[in-house]
């Protein structure tokens, strides 16, 4: 292999640190195809459920999007209804290198709701890689888009130039979302303590208030609650724990999708179609395969 000209004009140690450069991106970029390639066959593969009759664990589901019970939300820096939003502030830092940087940021955690028809399901969007296709860009003058510099002057607004550059993503009601991760239902009369379990949390309950124990179980007045009286506590703890049990269980079902705990499960939500992640994805792994040829081909070039 013949090499190209502008390696004639490196130094010995230019050549050996951009060997190690081209060696760790491509390193990188070989770890990225996989990454973008198991997230495209995850999408692929992974069957759509229904709400109603979903199973509890990893799931994807597909539904229309309403606001929570807190209500729709309003982006900070524009002011646009919606159930989702991330916002980034950046000011242009001046300079032989000039560039952004910066300044604020925020993401919403607000829950919020999709129906697939078949049921409801509550989506808590913390933790979640939220692939959106509603986005604004703009710049301004101040920090927060809706101030004004010296008042309002026109001369000093002019002159601070157009420093600020600020960006929202946004998910809106009745977008149709896709969404892969955790699904839990909650109440109906599932997963609901034992008897025993929660007689002894009641039990500790009343402990924390030893006044109001001797007041209703100490029979002989003497201050102190003996082995009888202490049957009796556990007795009267046993009924209410049944009347706990008895509320759980007539209380509605709410499912729940949420981040997953294993890092091979990712979290995704998108109001992009599936087939479009799908493709989305596989185009980032095949950028990654040709950026790891470049950094191949680069270190061979400086090794010889």
């Amino acid at each position: 292999m013949i090499a190209p000209e502008w390696k004639a004009g490196l130094t010995n140690d230019e050549v050996f640190f951009g060997f190690i450069t081209s060696i760790g991106f491509a390193l990188i970029l070989f770890g990225l195809i996989f990454y973008y390639l198991k997230r495209a066959r995850l999408i692929e593969d992974t069957p759509t459920s229904r709400i109603r009759s979903a199973a509890q664990g990893y799931v994807e589901l597909i539904g229309g999007v309403s606001a929570g019970e807190a209500g729709e939300q309003k982006a900070p820096l524009s002011g646009t209804p919606c159930v989702w939003f991330d916002y980034k502030v950046e000011r242009y830092r001046k300079g032989k290198h000039g560039h952004w940087h910066t300044v604020d940021q925020g993401t919403s955690e607000q829950w919020f709701q999709i129906d697939d028809r078949t049921g409801i399901c509550v989506i808590d969007p913390q933790g979640a890689e939220i692939i959106t296709e509603h986005k604004r860009v703009w710049h301004g003058n101040t920090e927060k888009p809706n101030e004004q510099v010296g008042g309002g002057n026109g001369f000093l607004r002019n002159l601070s130039g157009r420093r600020y550059r600020y960006t929202e993503r946004f998910i809106y009601i009745h977008d149709v979302v896709y969404a892969l991760g955790n699904f839990q239902s909650i109440g109906g009369g599932r997963n609901i303590p034992s008897n025993h379990k929660i007689t002894g949390n009641i039990i500790r309950e009343w402990k924390e208030n030893y006044d109001w124990i001797l007041q209703n179980f100490d029979r002989d007045g003497n201050g102190e609650i003996d082995m009888k009286e202490w049957g009796k506590v556990r007795e009267a703890a046993s009924q209410e724990a049944d009347k706990r049990r008895t509320d759980l269980s007539a209380a509605p079902t709410v499912h729940l999708l949420a981040n997953s705990t294993s890092r091979r499960h990712p979290f995704i939500i998108s109001n992009r179609s599936q087939k479009t992640l799908a493709k989305r994805f596989r185009i980032y792994a095949a950028s990654a395969f040709s950026g790891s040829l470049v950094c191949v081909y680069v270190a061979i070039v400086l090794a010889i």
